[in-house]
């Protein structure tokens, strides 16, 4: 199931950003969560709910009674909402299940509301304020800032500066944080919210997955490398192993690399010997 995950993450999200499908990756992170899912089901799913919203919205254009629209159908027919009580649940984090459950957390509602607004016609991009996704809708120049978690309230620009104020944003304009994330940015906020779920929980073998995927948006990252190294051997496919953690701690100074990775890629290659003569 793996290799079938990472071969079909890597498909979706290959292309310039505005190529990346966005759904699709999103289901194959959700096919972590459980391996068969028929997607063209979800995706009809979506289908019906944008008509619905159309029907509702009566012929009009203008984004704020689009968003309203979808708003009606999501939040008050269906029952969206975001999942307080059981927020770290990874469940929140599959799209599937999020569609079936009708619940999650910001980004996956935050994944909804965009792909109904997508089907409808509005404009509709994420944005990744700190600690919480939400999405703007419409024009940048006249936004519509939204909060799927919290069943579609609308959030004035100001006041979302304002919290700011209390967020470290280094050198980044305050403006900057209110733009549009890209496709793989979602994603990645995406995965780096499971990372930390099963990096918690101490599922190994989820968490691996996960740090694969992430690798497939970030193969440049060599901390991921060295921690996919580690993973590998803990699930004792040590020559896997041996070959993250050679990338890992060769890539940087012995004396910036973690003392136990360092430790383990040595006994690695005391381990496999006529490895290191390939090499």
């Amino acid at each position: 199931m793996e290799g079938s995950i990472r071969d079909d993450f890597a498909s979706a999200i290959e292309g310039p950003s505005e190529a990346v499908d966005l759904f699709g990756a999103a289901m194959t992170i959700a096919r972590i969560g459980r391996d068969s899912i028929d997607v063209h089901d979800y995706a009809r799913r979506l289908d019906l709910v944008a008509e619905q919203a159309l029907d509702y919205a009566g012929g009009a254009t203008d984004p704020h009674r689009l968003a309203s629209a979808i708003d009606y159908q999501l939040f008050s027919i269906l029952g969206f909402h975001g999942n307080v009580s059981a927020y770290d649940e990874p469940e929140n984090s599959y799209l599937d299940q999020v569609i079936d459950r009708r619940t999650g957390i910001p980004i996956t509602l935050s994944l909804v509301y965009m792909e109904i607004a997508q089907r409808i016609g509005l404009r509709c991009d994420g944005i990744g304020y700190p600690g919480h996704f939400i999405v703007r809708v419409g024009e940048p120049e006249e936004p519509i800032f939204v909060d799927p978690f919290h069943q579609g309230a609308r959030l004035d620009p100001a006041e979302l500066r304002a919290g700011l104020r209390a967020h470290d944003l280094g050198a980044a304009n305050p403006d900057s944080v209110l733009a549009a994330v890209t496709r793989r940015q979602i994603l990645q906020r995406m995965l780096n919210n499971l990372h930390a779920v099963f990096r918690a929980r101490r599922d190994v073998e989820r968490w691996r997955t996960v740090v694969d995927l992430q690798l497939r948006l970030e193969p440049w990252n060599a901390a991921l490398v060295g921690e996919r190294g580690m993973l590998h051997y803990r699930m004792g496919d040590h020559l896997l192993a041996l070959e993250d953690l050679s990338r890992y701690v060769d890539a940087g100074a012995r004396e910036t690399v973690p003392g136990a990775a360092v430790r383990l890629l040595d006994e690695l290659r005391l381990r496999y010997p006529e490895r290191e003569g390939e090499r």
